[in-house]
């Protein structure tokens, strides 16, 4: 599911590296809430959510104008410092409880998995 074997060898400061679901998930809402308090414009919007060293977890709102339909508002993403590349991502589109379950396991697993390297 999630390719981070690009970032073997190298040294991560896991932030938050002992987090919760319940705190994964609170970062998650937190930076929907930021979302919404960001002014307008015409590009999209993005609030990290949480980085794990060279790995951060990051919240985006694609604008209205650039959607395409039935393309979720959101995306959750992985993205890798290292290999200056999204590794993973999930789309949602009112980040009711099934959508905040699997951002929360998107999240959680990507922290395990960079845990599990080091």
């Amino acid at each position: 599911m999630l390719g981070i074997r690009g970032i073997t060898g190298v040294s991560i400061g896991l932030i938050g590296a002992e987090m919760s679901p319940d705190e994964i998930e609170q970062r998650v809402i937190r930076a929907y809430v930021q979302l919404a308090c960001m002014p307008e414009t015409d590009d999209a919007r993005t609030v990290t959510v949480v980085r794990f060293g060279v790995l951060e977890a990051r919240l985006t709102e694609i604008p209205e104008e650039q959607r395409l339909p039935g393309t979720p508002w959101f995306w959750l993403e992985l993205y890798s410092h290292a290999q200056q590349a999204v590794l993973d991502s999930c789309g949602c589109t009112e980040l009711d409880e099934p959508e905040l379950t699997q951002a929360v396991e998107l999240i959680a697993n990507a922290r395990q998995q960079t845990q599990d390297l080091h």
